[in-house]
This record gives structure tokens, sequence and C-alpha cells, in this order.
């Protein structure tokens, strides 16, 4: 049911029947169960909701890229072992080796422009994405202490296919020694 307040289009929150009201594309004042809040987001809840809902952890293009390269040099793999710390991309039991494909901004690559923080929540974003580097390296030093050898490509690296392949293909042939 839409309510008009003050030239404001307000929405009635079913739960406690407080009102939403926008001030202005990206602004919203909230009331809701006796409290009055600002909050700040070009989207609504529900549009965030579903918009880091397409966020994939497997399967991705930077993924299958880096497979169909593998695959093409001639090596077959496993995809993500949950066996084996930090589940790897893909594994190679038999090389003992591992791939990982990191999107810069999640994984927080170095001197990427990918990797910028966001603008807003930083007091959010920050912890998180610093998790989220602190574990991957813990992770990988857990695989070395198994005896696994790792190697990590780079969202960003993928825009140079040719010298992934190559780079690759050298650790791979290593690998295989």
């Amino acid at each position: 049911k839409k309510l008009v307040t003050n030239g404001l289009n307000a929405d009635i929150c079913v739960g406690c029947k407080g009102e939403i009201g926008a001030l202005r594309r990206g602004i919203f004042l909230i009331k809701h169960d006796g409290q009055v809040r600002l909050m700040t987001g070009s989207l609504t809840r529900e549009e965030r909701s579903k918009r880091m809902a397409l966020i994939r952890g497997q399967d991705t293009k930077p993924e299958k890229l880096v497979r169909s390269i593998v695959h093409r040099l001639g090596y077959r793999f496993r995809l993500h072992p949950r066996d084996l710390p930090g589940t790897p991309d893909l594994a190679f039991p038999r090389l003992r080796c591992v791939i990982f494909v990191h999107g810069c901004f999640w994984h927080r690559h170095e001197r990427c422009k990918l990797a910028r923080l966001p603008k807003s929540k930083t007091e959010f974003w920050l912890p998180k994405l610093e998790a989220n580097r602190r574990r991957d390296v813990a992770k990988r030093m857990q695989l070395r202490k198994l005896g696994w050898r790792s190697i990590v490509v780079w969202e960003c690296q993928l825009r140079e296919v040719g010298r992934v392949r190559n780079r690759l293909a050298k650790y791979l042939g290593e690998c295989d020694q």
C-alpha cells in the first residue's frame, strides 16, 4: 500500500507498520519500530540481495578460462577438491599441484585497479577483504606443509592469455618432474 507524506512516496513496513520514504534517489528515511533512521544506498535491500546472490564462488569466467588453458595443455584435473586446504579451483593429485583463480577485488590483489576498496561501508568491507587475504596465505602454507605446490592466477592477468598460458605450462611442467 502506497502513501504520500510531505510529497514523499512511502511504503508501509508490513511487520511493524513503519514508513519507508525516499528523500531522493539513494537516500531513505526509515521509521521502523518507533526509530527513525537515515539510510543511504542506491539499491533497495531486495535489489542488493539479488545482486549479491549473482556473485559466484565457483565456475566463474576467469576460472573457466584457466580450465580451458590447462586442458589444452594436455593436463586433466579435479575441480574444487574439498579434502585440500582452501578448496583449490584446480587440483592435479598425481603432480601434487593446485591452481587458485582469484578475483582481484575479493582477494585484494596488491597494486591492482580491480582491488579498490568500496567507498561506502568501508568499516564492513575492509576487515572482510583483509580476512580473505589472510586466509588465502594460511591455506597456501597448509598446502605447502602437506607437500603440495600452489600458484595463483589473478583475474586481471587473464587479459593477457598468452602470458598466463606460458606461466601455467612452465608451472605444470615443473610439477611434472
